[in-house]
């Protein structure tokens, strides 16, 4: 009775202002003491700046029974209780995940360092200093709080970003070719393929497709757009919607580059760019025409037995200039013979000068591939050395080769 007669003398106008307390009102705040009169006292200054969600507990056993039974938000302790002190519970809650982030409080009146440097060792965000005055308490509590509250917001933005980012990567990964088309055009016609895609990030700027043309032909592509992210996926995005809608008329090549580069020029940023490497195949001719903007020089070799050897072309990247001309070129591709198609990040891994691959070396390489799946298996495998760093780049690899004709 004598504490609540004295507090009931204590004038509001003594205790500290916490105006914005109400932001933390539903706050849980769980008090440790051993002391029935120190929970009290401590109970009454928090209710005072209208925190009022209060559990009490007399020891570190019970504290982590509340805690178990509904996580706090904050927890004030004592550092010397009976049959667990602060220290344990401290150490306790950390390695509980549902506790491991909330803010502890140890109220202590020790002046030894060692306690002190202790306290903080096992997980203790604060001390607080016996006798306990109230504006200090009252503001730790708030800064903590406030601290908690933050770190929740920014936790739930985090978990917002992923779920969207996880939504967005599997959009972007729906651009490319289905598996089933790809089934499907290998019944049709007598190719063998094989890909790789991996963005360095979530979302990338990498695309590549293919498509049937009549008579018997094939349309495929690779693009590869500056940055990373969430920018140049929105320009996949665009590309491949413009691509989709059939507004790219042009079967040759070189046209076909020009309408692409027409369009970017007036969607793209000031900046923003994209390599890109476009070819027609005709399988009954036995005839690859092509066009290059900038790309990575793909690997060709016509023909079963023949050296592979690497595409050269002029012309510009896409979405820079209106004026940029390409030209196609026409070369043999009879059955035996394989295109390769990479982004950069292939011959720039680890960055240059110290990159394990190189055009001239993917050439050697591939010397001897028997298929499609062998070509993109033998690229890959040096990527995959354990001491080597993952591609800082969005890595895309498509190896198409003409069947030969079962007997």
């Amino acid at each position: 009775m004598l504490l609540e007669a004295h507090l009931s003398d204590v004038s509001s106008a003594m205790l500290p202002s916490f105006k914005d307390c109400s932001i933390h009102a539903d706050a849980r705040v769980l008090i440790v003491d051993d002391s029935a009169t120190m929970r009290r006292l401590i109970a009454w200054h928090l209710k005072s700046v209208g925190l009022t969600n209060l559990d009490f507990a007399e020891d570190g056993i019970a504290a982590l029974a509340a805690a178990e039974a509904v996580p706090p938000d904050l927890v004030i302790a004592d550092l010397a209780m009976p049959n667990m002190d602060g220290f344990e519970l401290c150490r306790r809650l950390r390695a509980d995940p549902r506790t491991a982030d909330v803010p502890i409080l140890i109220q202590t009146g020790s002046d030894e360092k060692e306690d002190r440097a202790r306290s903080f060792e096992v997980g203790a965000s604060d001390l607080i200093a016996k006798p306990i005055e109230s504006r200090e308490m009252i503001a730790r509590v708030r800064v903590h709080l406030e601290r908690r509250s933050l770190i929740n917001h920014l936790q739930e933005y985090q978990r917002r970003m992923e779920t969207e980012l996880t939504l967005a990567r599997s959009m972007q990964h729906s651009l490319l070719p289905h598996p089933d088309t790809i089934a499907a055009l290998k019944r049709d016609l007598p190719l063998d393929i094989a890909s790789t895609y991996a963005p360095s990030i979530d979302l990338g700027g990498d695309i590549w497709g293919i498509a049937p043309l009549h008579g018997g032909r094939l349309r495929i592509y690779s693009a590869d757009f500056t940055g990373h992210g969430v920018g140049a996926s929105l320009n996949t995005f665009r590309l491949h919607t413009f691509i989709a809608s059939g507004a790219a008329k042009a079967e040759d090549p070189a046209a076909w580059l020009a309408e692409i580069n027409e369009f970017l020029c007036s969607t793209l940023e000031v900046g923003q760019f994209a390599t890109v490497f476009a070819a027609v195949i005709d399988f009954a001719v036995g005839e690859i025409a092509y066009s290059l903007a900038a790309c990575p020089p793909p690997l060709l070799r016509s023909g079963a037995g023949a050296p592979f050897r690497l595409l050269s072309g002029a012309g510009y990247p896409v979405g820079i200039t209106r004026a940029a001309d390409y030209d196609t070129v026409r070369v043999p591709f009879p059955p035996g013979s394989m295109l390769v198609m990479y982004s950069d990040a292939l011959i720039e891994t680890p960055d240059p000068p110290d990159a394990v691959l190189s055009p001239e070396r993917l050439r050697d390489l591939l010397a001897e591939t028997p298929s499609a799946a062998a070509a993109l298996e033998m690229m890959l495998a040096p990527l995959r050395q354990p001491h080597l760093p993952p591609p800082t780049d969005d890595l895309t690899v498509v190896a198409l080769s003409h069947r030969e004709a079962t007997p």
